[in-house]
């Protein structure tokens, strides 16, 4: 196994921090959710992979992600168990042709350990991102019980921009930190490739996407900022339906008000 490098250790650490708000929060029962972080720029001098035993993915990835690196949780693995980051998760890099991978670090529950099912998801995710110039680094999936709640009214799952101004309206912070919107998207099959082709466009037009009565995702610079964009989300969804459970529909911020909001803080 090789050892980190400091700025390496430093992001890892950070999913440590976050895997246990999620667990805390009672937004990742069993093994739900997963955590993945783009090592590639920080991760030091390239490696002879050939030196690792070589495992072939499900799926193609994108070629632009051909030696990438990324630290990602494993199959079957519980977020909360990513207090040990070297046990839960594991450090990868993909082949030249983009359709395998080497565990470099981690992966330490058992002999078998293999990344989520989710991680060809997560991959692109970061690489449309990358496409398009934005600095996301990292991609939380996890199961926020408010916005879950709110996905299925049937009238506000049915729009993004409903669902979203229902969040923004009930407090300016949602609005202010969460400036691009929440999509949403129809049920799909879990871990499915169309699940993770919506959630891939979603995201690019949208800071956090909700898998209709499943979850929410979302991507960020670190893994710091995409539970915030989650979380902050959430607070919104939990506020609004906090009122509803006693007994009248919220009057909110005005739309008038939200556009005022925009122009003096250039949102």
């Amino acid at each position: 196994m090789i050892t980190l490098n400091q700025a390496v250790q430093h992001e890892i650490d950070k999913v440590q921090e976050v895997s246990q708000y999620l667990w805390q929060k009672e937004w990742a029962e069993r093994n739900g959710g997963n955590i993945s972080v783009d090592l590639t720029d920080i991760f030091g001098p390239a490696v002879d992979i050939s030196l690792f035993e070589e495992h072939a993915l499900p799926l193609q990835l994108p070629i632009s992600a051909a030696h990438r690196i990324y630290f990602v949780k494993g199959t079957g693995q519980r977020i909360r168990e990513l207090r040990d980051p070297s046990y839960a998760g594991c450090v990868l890099q993909i082949n030249a042709n983009a359709n395998g991978y080497v565990i470099l670090w981690g992966g330490n529950a058992s002999q078998h350990f293999a990344p989520t099912s989710e991680f060809i998801s997560h991959i692109k995710i970061l690489e449309a991102k990358r496409a398009q110039g934005a600095p996301d680094k990292s991609v939380v999936h996890t199961h926020p019980l408010e916005l879950i709640a709110l996905s299925h009214h049937p009238d506000i799952s049915a729009s993004s921009d409903l669902f979203t101004y229902t969040c923004w309206k009930m407090l300016p912070e949602v609005r202010a930190f969460v400036p691009k919107g929440i999509a949403m998207i129809p049920y799909c099959l879990p871990s499915s490739e169309e699940l993770a082709d919506r959630t891939t466009q979603a995201l690019l037009d949208h800071d956090v996407a909700i898998w209709e009565k499943h979850g929410a995702t979302a991507s960020g610079a670190d893994v710091l900022q995409a539970f915030d964009y989650i979380d902050v989300s959430n607070k919104g969804a939990k506020l609004y339906l906090m009122c509803l459970a006693s007994g009248y529909e919220p009057q909110g911020v005005s739309r008038e008000n939200m556009e005022i909001l925009k122009r003096e803080f250039n949102l």
